[in-house]
């Protein structure tokens, strides 16, 4: 008998796995616990129609990634901190330009999306940076933090 294994069941199959199984071992064990269930062509329709859907929103979020990385290409994100001549009180960090992208330009940027290359955890001088935005998936883009006096 074919079933759907609903739980992984140890050493036998995988959630989401197909099997062909004794139908004694199905009708006293798996069926009762609730680890699997009949193999049926609905079953299967219904796999067939999830897959799909996954398939469709994972290339729905990749055309996603492509849209914020081409709005977000080179542009100059501004931050004004107080200053006392030379010396800079404050500094930016990846949450603080993930939140300022977010805000702006109503992308869903986190931090772990900004690299400041080079720099480990923030941007403590005046003047133009260059951050790397990275999506995943091959989607990254350069843009520039420029940082003034207040």
């Amino acid at each position: 008998m074919k079933v759907l294994f609903l739980k992984h069941v140890l050493h036998v199959a995988k959630q989401g796995e197909i099997k062909e199984v004794s139908s004694g071992y199905a009708s006293n064990f798996l069926f009762p616990k609730k680890l699997a269930e009949p193999y049926t062509d609905e079953v299967a329709l219904k796999l067939k129609w999830e897959k799909q859907k996954k398939e469709s929103d994972r290339r729905t979020l990749l055309w996603g990634k492509q849209e914020i990385i081409d709005a977000l290409t080179w542009k100059v994100f501004e931050f004004s901190l107080p200053c006392s001549g030379e010396k800079v009180h404050g500094s930016i960090h990846p949450k603080d330009v993930a939140e300022f992208i977010t805000q702006k330009f109503r992308f869903p940027i986190w931090k772990k999306h900004v690299d400041f290359w080079g720099v480990h955890s923030s941007l403590k001088t005046l003047g133009d940076h260059d951050i790397y935005i990275d999506m995943g998936s091959n989607f990254a883009t350069k843009a520039i933090v420029r940082i003034i006096a207040k």
